[in-house]
């Protein structure tokens, strides 16, 4: 037995298990769907989250019995959440999704009317295009833009549009600020955005936004780049809508709470 197993903790290792049960989807459980989800009998799950209780992790209602993370959880969480280096973890998401598609992608963060790259890996031995390391004035043009503003509530949406200069940038820019209001409402039903042509000739991306993991506003995107030579609109949409929704929701989980103003670009 190694040294690290011969002083390995399994009380210790239950507590966490616990506390990994909550996430956003499941913000409130009982002591029974906890022993049943960790395969636990009842007195030791009462033994840990008493213990957990004690020491401020978890409430327990007196009435309905249901078990919660409290404050001191999360700041306990928040924490842990700043000291982590970030960058490194978003780079693990894109480079794996990267390894199994072999896809461009862009990360950014927005701040104000700018989009600020965090992270890009190019396809290999394919066409690509990859946005500078600041950018302004492609919220309306660009799918990392686009899907970013598709994340906004509607007050906060509308008041943005109309403050916004729409330039084309290409003949298939979209100006007019009724029918972009309507692509992002659009957006924001289906979780994701297509670009086709609208920032540069030839590129067509699809987007998804990257919230803050506490308060669910918005914070940035991701897109995956393709050239018009390989793949059209509708196959790109067919074909990856659904990872470009997974990869958004897997970076915004690794992202810091408290908004984007804290990060550094890549």
């Amino acid at each position: 037995m190694s040294k690290g197993k011969f002083y390995f903790s399994k009380s210790l290792e239950k507590g966490l298990k616990i506390l990994s049960l909550f996430d956003r989807d499941t913000p409130i459980l009982t002591q029974s769907e906890i022993a049943r989800r960790l395969g636990l009998n009842m007195t030791s799950t009462y033994r840990y989250i008493n213990t957990l209780q004690e020491l401020g992790y978890l409430e327990k209602d007196a009435k309905t019995k249901e078990i919660r993370p409290t404050i001191v959880c999360q700041i306990f969480c928040n924490n842990i959440m700043r000291a982590t280096d970030h960058l490194r973890l978003i780079r693990q998401v894109v480079d794996r999704v990267h390894a199994q598609t072999n896809i461009s992608i862009d990360v950014v963060a927005v701040m104000g009317d700018t989009i600020r790259r965090l992270y890009n890996r190019e396809a290999q031995e394919t066409l690509t295009y990859s946005l500078p390391e600041s950018s302004t004035n492609c919220l309306h043009n660009t799918a990392l833009g686009k899907a970013y503003l598709s994340s906004l509530p509607e007050d906060r949406l509308i008041e943005k549009i109309a403050a916004m200069t729409l330039t084309a940038r290409t003949e298939k820019t979209i100006v007019d600020k009724n029918a972009l209001l309507d692509e992002l409402r659009a957006a924001k039903r289906k979780h994701y955005v297509v670009s086709a042509e609208e920032y540069l000739p030839g590129l067509i991306a699809i987007g998804a936004p990257l919230t803050d993991p506490i308060t669910g506003s918005g914070i940035g995107a991701v897109s995956f780049d393709f050239s018009v030579l390989q793949h059209d609109k509708n196959e790109i949409e067919a074909a990856y809508s659904g990872l470009i929704i997974e990869t958004a929701r897997t970076l915004s989980e690794v992202l810091p709470p408290g908004g984007s103003q804290n990060r550094g670009a890549a």
